[in-house]
């Protein structure tokens, strides 16, 4: 039996910062998820792309919307979806939040297209992490009728 308990941990002072970046997003709802990941090709910094996604649920540019966002978002998830279930190497998901970030930013990093950068690889792992709520969310979505406009 492992001395080390999964109830609550504290970051090590050696992690890097994404781990703890990661165990932020890993927090957020799979709207906020798809919008950063359809903004975080912009300008690849995970802090700077849900800032842009925070100021698009307020409106703020008027003509940035998060329905454009979640569908750019959208499009990069179920384009990169079938090469992470793919690179994930199963089993069972650790109960430590850190450890189970760091599995999936190794899953992500393998299966994300090379031009993805940090931020785009950072909400990738998060939607992983949470794929079953995306998911759900991407279904949902889908069943609403369109309205043109």
């Amino acid at each position: 039996m492992s001395d080390y308990d999964t109830r609550f941990s504290l970051p090590a002072v050696d992690d890097p910062a994404s781990v703890e970046v990661g165990v932020i997003l890993m927090g957020l709802d799979a709207e906020r998820l798809l919008a950063g990941l359809g903004v975080a090709a912009l300008g690849d910094d995970a802090t700077l792309a849900m800032l842009v996604v925070d100021q698009a649920r307020h409106g703020i540019p008027p003509d940035l919307t998060m329905p454009a966002l979640v569908a750019g978002g959208a499009r990069r998830w179920r384009a990169a979806r079938p090469g992470l279930a793919a690179a994930d190497p199963g089993g069972a998901q650790s109960a430590a939040v850190r450890r189970a970030w760091a599995r999936a930013a190794e899953t992500a990093a393998a299966a994300a297209p090379p031009d993805w950068g940090p931020a785009s690889r950072a909400l990738l792992a998060a939607c992983w992490l949470r794929r079953t709520e995306v998911d759900g969310y991407l279904e949902e979505l889908d069943a609403v009728p369109q309205v043109a406009p």
